[in-house]
């Protein structure tokens, strides 16, 4: 093997594969044992970590003695991994329009090297430290090995080859910038607006509290509990279902005092949201969980746990998509509503709103509104992955997120009716209809609203005796009744 043939292998495999790898788990090593890193730090930490092998290594190319004279010979070994990371990523970022979730979805092929430093990225939501990177990669290769090369043959490159690699450089490097002052000019955009509450105050609805909130059936209950009281959870949005239901149903004990009663509030008739609800039903700390249907990851714990879920329609309500009230836009069919949600739609105009781009806000994994989201209205097809901006943490930050935030009509999210008109109302905010049906309680009832969705309460396999009788009393017509009172539709 010729000396320059060998110079080319080893300087590619070094700059694919060695170079990347080790910057990946040096950079991952450094933020382990700092410990408290976040997204600022790890680009520091990569940064340096970069700079200092990519020195390293394209220094010692610059002296090797089989360094080809020729300069394209010499300089296209060690200048093509970087810039072929570079182009990918900029292909990457453009194609899937500048989100750094989605590009990270391709990237983990084009840039399998980089693998282990991409975890770490995701792991303090650290997304722009990866292009900043493959800069620090491509600038520090070009200035290193050109001062290297200058002061091995004490000659410097001829203007055409300066003014190819300076094109080169500032071209990539130019894209990758403007691509990411893109992205940042979007994600400052949603956070500049003013949250007014993250989640809706529970502690009106506290069952047995005096001036809570809860409806009062119009007739006594026919079931009443004196003993054997089951264990209730569920969603935050029928929180005021099952509350109500238990002050009308269960008689504490006699003499417990406001603050016993608070506590046999909390013992009985908990809400834990969506998430912690399923969890306390599967794990045997629950008897019944009032709410949305369980995700598919519900659905595998419960298994594993040798549970079976068992739901029971208790009620119906809509699943609505909202906007801001400012929007003109009024209408969407299902088909759009997927569209933005998978990114294929970008900007109102395209719906025949205003020529602004649309931020959609989504909802936690295993939250209620986002099972029913995939499940009801994304039907098994994929949702984009949201920028970390566009995630909001309770039912109560995305409708804020949406109605308050300033200056920009683009935001748009889903939530259930009754929670984002009642529970946790926001002014400022407009429901959507879907394929020009508005989401009232008419058009629930007569089941013409596409996004129409069940309340259930779901069982696990509890051995309590009065669970099929609470489960049976809200299926009668006073239960029904009771679903009325509060603001859901029953179920005929």
């Amino acid at each position: 093997m010729s000396p320059t043939l060998r110079y080319w292998i080893s300087s590619l495999l070094i700059g694919l594969l060695v170079l990347p790898i080790a910057i990946s788990v040096l950079s991952i090593i450094a933020m382990i044992f700092l410990l408290e890193v976040g997204a600022n730090q790890l680009g520091l930490i990569a940064s340096v970590v970069t700079v200092v092998l990519v020195a390293v290594f394209s220094y010692a190319r610059a002296g090797s003695p089989n360094r080809p004279s020729g300069w394209v010979h010499a300089w296209l070994p060690v200048l093509l991994p970087p810039a072929y990371f570079m182009l990918a990523w900029v292909i990457i970022f453009q194609t899937e329009g500048l989100v750094f979730g989605d590009s990270y979805k391709i990237a983990y092929f084009s840039h399998a090297p980089f693998l282990v430093l991409f975890f770490g990225i995701m792991m303090v939501a650290a997304a722009q430290v990866f292009p900043l990177v493959l800069v620090t990669y491509l600038v520090t290769a070009v200035v290193v090995f050109g001062i290297g090369s200058w002061r091995v043959s004490k000659a410097p490159l001829g203007r055409p080859a300066l003014a190819i690699l300076t094109t080169v450089v500032l071209v990539l490097t130019g894209a990758c910038g403007g691509q990411l002052l893109v992205a940042k000019a979007n994600a400052d955009r949603l956070t500049t607006g003013t949250v007014v509450s993250q989640e809706v105050d529970l502690s009106q609805y506290l069952p047995f509290a005096p001036g809570n909130l809860l409806v009062t059936p119009e007739t006594r209950p026919s079931l009443q509990l004196q003993e054997n009281f089951p264990v209730l959870d569920g969603a935050t949005a029928a929180y005021p279902i099952y509350a109500a239901m238990g002050q009308a149903i269960y008689q504490p004990p006699a003499g417990l005092g406001e603050d016993g009663l608070s506590d046999f509030a909390w013992r009985y008739l908990a809400c834990n949201n969506t998430s912690g609800g399923y969890q306390r039903l599967i794990n045997g700390e629950a008897d019944i969980f009032f709410g949305a249907q369980p995700s598919q990851a519900q659905q595998a714990a419960a298994q594993q746990a040798g549970r079976t879920l068992s739901l029971t329609p208790i009620g119906r309500e809509a699943f609505v998509i909202f906007v801001s009230q400012d929007n003109p836009v009024s209408n969407l069919s299902s088909d759009q509503v997927q569209a933005i949600y998978t990114r294929r739609l970008t900007n109102w105009a395209q719906v025949g709103g205003a020529d602004e781009p649309i931020l959609a806000f989504q909802r936690p994994q295993n939250s209620g509104s986002q099972t029913i989201m995939e499940a009801k209205v994304m039907k098994g097809v994929p949702m984009a992955a949201p920028l970390k901006e566009e995630t909001a943490t309770g039912m109560g930050d995305i409708l804020s997120q949406v109605a308050d935030y300033r200056n920009s009509r683009g935001a748009i999210g889903y939530s259930f009716r009754w929670y984002a008109t009642v529970m946790n109302a926001k002014a400022g905010l407009k429901l959507l209809s879907i394929d020009g049906v508005a989401p009232s309680v008419e058009n629930i009832r007569n089941g013409s609203y596409p996004f129409t969705v069940g309340v259930h309460a779901v069982t696990a396999g509890t051995t309590n005796s009065n669970v099929p009788k609470l489960i049976d009393w809200v299926r009668s017509a006073q239960g029904q009744a009771l679903i009325e009172q509060v603001g859901y539709v029953g179920l005929t």
